[in-house]
Formats: C-alpha cells, sequence, structure tokens
C-alpha cells in the first residue's frame, strides 16, 4: 500500500462526500487507501456512509476526543508507507496530491509536505506559517498588523514563480509524513482538542528528527474554512481552544521564552475585558464574553486549568 488518507470527521457528512468524491475522481497512479474516523457526529448520517462507500474503512467512534486523538486512531489502522491527513472540507481538483507522495518518497531529508490550500476563486489560503514568536504575539494583542503580515506570506515569491521552499508548519487540513516517522514522533500530542497539534508535530519533525517541512506550491486544493464549527452561534470554543492549545505548544520553548509569550496571553485577556464595555461587536453579550475571557485568563495563569480543561464547551 503506497498511501493511507486518514480523515477525522465531525458533523460534516455534506464535506465529507465531496471529499471522498474528490478523491476517487482525481487520485491516479496510487495503490491507496481511505480512512475515515468519526468522532461521535450529533448528525447521525455518517452512518449510511459504508453504504456509500464501501471501499472506505470506517471507524464510527463514541466519544469526541480532538482532532489529534482521531488522526492517531486512524493512523494505527492504516496499511500505507505515507499518511496523508486530510480534513474533510477539503477537496482534491487534479491528480496534484501525488506530487506529495513522490517528493517524499524520493527526498529522504523531508519529513512532511504539503501544497496549497485555494478558495473557490482559486486564491491561496493561509496555511503555513512561521513557528509562533514575539511578533505573533505582538499582533494579536494589538489586533493589528497580523493580517497583512498573511498577506505577504501568501503572496511570496516562491509561490508566485512555482519553486518548491520550506516553512515551519503546515494546516493540518492537508499534510504528508511517512508512517514511520509519524510512529517515531509519537503520533499527534493528544493533550490538544484542537489546533496547533499540526504546529507540534512539524516542530517535532524540524527539531527531534531534523527533516525539512516542504511546500510544493503547484499541488493546490480545495478547501473550504472551519466547516465543523460552522453552526456555532458564538466564538467561545474558537477562541478558548485557540489560546488553550497555544499555551501547551509553548512548552516546547526553553523557560524565558515561553514565559515572555505567556504575559502576552495575560496582557491580551486583561485587555480585552477591560475593554469588554466599548467592544460594539459584543453589545448585548458582556457577559457571555466575559466569562470567556476569564476562563481565556485562567488558562494563562493556572497550569492545572490548562491540563483538566481539553472538553471546556465541548460536547463529547
Amino acid at each position: 500500500m503506497d498511501l493511507s488518507i486518514i480523515i477525522v470527521s465531525y458533523n460534516t457528512h455534506s464535506h465529507l462526500r465531496n471529499c471522498l468524491n474528490s478523491v476517487s475522481k482525481n487520485l491516479k497512479d496510487l495503490k491507496y487507501e481511505i480512512i475515515v474516523v468519526d468522532n461521535n457526529s450529533t448528525d447521525r448520517e455518517i452512518e449510511s456512509f459504508p453504504v456509500e462507500y464501501p471501499s472506505v474503512k470506517f471507524f464510527l467512534r463514541e466519544n469526541n476526543d480532538g482532532f489529534g486523538n482521531g488522526c492517531n486512531y486512524g493512523a494505527k489502522t492504516a496499511n500505507g508507507k505515507y499518511l496523508l491527513f486530510l480534513n474533510p472540507d477539503i477537496k482534491l481538483i487534479d491528480n496534484s496530491v501525488k506530487k506529495l507522495y513522490e517528493y517524499l518518497k524520493n527526498h529522504s531529508d523531508c519529513g512532511i509536505v504539503s501544497g496549497l490550500m485555494v478558495d473557490d476563486k482559486g486564491d491561496v489560503l493561509y496555511g503555513f506559517n512561521e513557528y509562533p514568536s514575539f511578533s505573533w504575539e505582538i499582533y494579536q494583542f494589538l489586533g493589528y498588523g497580523y493580517e497583512r503580515k498573511i498577506k505577504k506570506l501568501i503572496n511570496k515569491k516562491e509561490i508566485r514563480e512555482n519553486h518548491n521552499f520550506e516553512t515551519d508548519w503546515f494546516h493540518g487540513a492537508i499534510f504528508m509524513i511517512s508512517k514511520s516517522d509519524f510512529e517515531k514522533l509519537g503520533g499527534f500530542n493528544e493533550r490538544y482538542f484542537m489546533y496547533y497539534e499540526d504546529v507540534e508535530i512539524c516542530y517535532k519533525v524540524k527539531m527531534d528528527i531534523r527533516k525539512k517541512i516542504v511546500c510544493i506550491p503547484s499541488v493546490r486544493v480545495f478547501h473550504h474554512t472551519q466547516s465543523s464549527l460552522a453552526s456555532e452561534s458564538n466564538d467561545n470554543i474558537f477562541i478558548f481552544h485557540m489560546h488553550r492549545s497555544k499555551i501547551i505548544f509553548f512548552r516546547n520553548y526553553f523557560f524565558l521564552k515561553r514565559f515572555i509569550l505567556l504575559a502576552f496571553g495575560v496582557l491580551y485577556a486583561l485587555s480585552r475585558i477591560i475593554l469588554l464595555p466599548f467592544w460594539k461587536k459584543y453589545k448585548k453579550r458582556e457577559k457571555e464574553k466575559f466569562i470567556q475571557l476569564t476562563r481565556v485568563l485562567k488558562l494563562y495563569l493556572n497550569p492545572a486549568y490548562v491540563g483538566n480543561s481539553k472538553y471546556e464547551y465541548i460536547n463529547r
């Protein structure tokens, strides 16, 4: 088996159907299997999929313990030499994903390889970056400048000229790694619920096994963003777990750097709490936002809370 495609699903059945159809239509000249791990979707339409797609291996789990756990579960059943992690809201638009396999197979110094995600207009989406840094946290604290940085990133010269380039990490929506390297790294860190588990495994590829993270711009896939959160009426899950996961990732850094980055997080939460009465976006929702921000602040001030809040705002 050349390749195992692992898809973790949660209430994304319509996107999942499009994803599976796009793989069967476009991925050619590879011996591959598709493994779908459903993290206990509340929408039980997923139960009809094994009949609709008999060649796909489905695992319908009885709990939702996070993206990384689902990926690890699927990887343990995989027979392929290489693993392609794919979000259900990804659609292949051609056979270019085969280039990822060929590159990884022929470059032993590469640990993870991916392409670019695009929207329905063909414009490149944010899907790779440098590791979290002081400038990153300053932009977030100020609420200004980060979008300009992202715009510069996705318009970099290598993308315009279609040249491969190295980066620090890829969005977990699509990337490929050998099964042996994935197992050597211990898979995804299951302390995360969502966000940053992709950043951390890329970090470990670079720091622990000293391999490159490579982008091939000629590989492009369509991405429908945040489909699993589309039904949420507020940003509680996104804000809380983005900060929680960031704190977990910072544990990879040495003490002084970690301390300064965490201090920016404290300032972020405190400043938003102070400004909340004047924040028009949350007018009539001040109480809910205040609770959210105080929980975020607690994350930065109480390490034990980080450890026991994996399922905050989550229906398992």
